[in-house]
């Protein structure tokens, strides 16, 4: 089981896509809980969770910035 922790937002990919937005790729860590998203600091305009094992949408702090949350295959009831 994968937490979210400072040491995995340090070392997943983190870049600016093509319509200059700030992304950063969680994809395919086995996350089952999103927890400790304040952690991003509100820099990232894209999130992608895509083909995880989250199961419920919640945990989420206020983000001003955040727009897209990419969450396929992942178990959300």
């Amino acid at each position: 089981m994968v937490r979210l922790t400072t040491d995995l937002f340090a070392e997943r990919p983190q870049f600016v896509d093509a319509i200059n937005q700030r992304e950063i790729n969680l994809r395919g860590q086995k996350i089952p809980v999103i927890e400790n998203m304040g952690i991003t600091r509100d820099q990232f305009d894209v999130i992608d969770l895509t083909d995880n094992d989250i199961r419920k949408l919640d945990n989420f702090p206020t983000f001003t910035r955040l727009t897209t949350l990419y969450l396929h295959n992942n178990r959300i009831k």
